[in-house]
């Protein structure tokens, strides 16, 4: 069977990019889609981003006097058809919750395997307070990827460590900082995310990049302590921290203009002016649903070298920003790119 449908659907899975499992964590329903390569999308956060053609089914908690069976992996699961949908509707009683998830899953993995991403996505945390501690089952290749609003419920240290040490080490991460908040633990799972962006669009931010273990980061904010900044560049030359970063972007819309002057405190070495730099540009790691789209391009004079491999950082800065960009080469390999 599994091979009738994979010959059948051949065309169609060659494009498919990504399953995302999109769990309403107030009702108990996750809708799961089939992403397709050649579609592009619009901003996440827009349910039009996602349509019916992209669903693949829904799955939801079952009424206690209902009762019609599938088996799935041997297990026994609910599936329900309908006329007014494409999709079917797989149900689930709440002691066999995760294993409903985990048999649906393992059907995904057993056709596609690892040629695709699977990603959990968990949007829009806010004041949730009875919902805080996430429901998040455990499934093979399947990465965390959450967006929260710092406020109220999770503006309290305590409840935002809590919901990290109970999930996963995220994929992706995005925070929308509404308040001032006390100092996150320098271990918390929260900096061993892959991809962090942080808005703070109304505070003074305090220094998240630190504790950064991940490899892109990105924030937004009205004021960034200067000193924050040198010590960030500081810390990756002497190779004391940020071995795995790849990208970091900091916009500071207020009390920025130390941003033109830092050069000369970080120590950086300029590639001569009548040459042309390589271009600097990783895949967007911000953003699970922009697949093809790329970090903003570095094309510096500008860069910075690590004391322990001599790797390179390009380094750029605007009115407004500063980007970090480290490459995958030594000085030498680097300069020898420049044309």
């Amino acid at each position: 069977m599994k091979k009738l449908i994979t010959a059948s659907q051949k065309k169609r899975f060659k494009s498919i990019r990504s399953i995302e499992y999109e769990y309403d964590r107030v009702d108990g329903t996750c809708v799961v889609y089939f992403l397709d390569e050649n579609k592009p999308l619009t901003k996440y956060h827009k349910r039009s981003s996602k349509t019916d053609d992209d669903m693949l089914m829904r799955i939801v908690k079952l009424e206690e006097d209902e009762n019609d069976n599938f088996q799935a992996n041997g297990k026994m699961i609910d599936f329900r058809f309908s006329d007014d949908y494409k999709y079917p509707t797989a149900c689930y009683v709440e002691c066999d919750k995760e294993n409903v998830f985990q048999s649906i899953h393992n059907h995904f993995l057993d056709v596609f395997g690892n040629a695709i991403e699977y990603n959990w996505e968990s949007p829009g945390w806010r004041n949730s307070e009875e919902f805080f501690i996430p429901f998040i089952p455990k499934l093979k290749n399947v990465s965390f990827c959450i967006s929260m609003y710092l406020d109220g419920h999770f503006s309290d240290v305590r409840h935002f460590e809590n919901f990290f040490s109970l999930s996963p080490v995220a994929k992706t991460i995005q925070l929308h900082v509404k308040r001032r908040m006390g100092p996150f633990n320098p271990d918390s799972k929260f900096y061993q995310a892959e991809a962090i962006h942080i808005a703070t669009p109304l505070i003074h931010s305090r220094d998240f990049l630190r504790h950064f273990q991940g490899r892109q980061f990105s924030l937004n904010c009205n004021r960034y302590e200067k000193s924050n900044l040198i010590d960030f560049v500081n810390r990756w030359k002497s190779g004391e921290a940020f071995q795995n970063l790849e990208y970091a972007q900091i916009r500071i819309i207020y009390n920025n203009r130390y941003l033109h002057r830092i050069f000369n405190e970080i120590g950086v070495k300029y590639i001569d002016a009548n040459r042309q730099p390589p271009t600097h540009a990783l895949r967007f790691g911000f953003d699970w649903c922009y697949k093809n789209r790329t970090t903003h391009p570095i094309t510096s004079h500008a860069y910075v070298v690590r004391e322990t491999d001599n790797r390179v950082a390009s380094v750029q800065i605007s009115v407004i920003s500063f980007l970090f960009g480290v490459w995958d080469k030594t000085e030498e390999e680097f300069l020898e790119m420049v044309e």
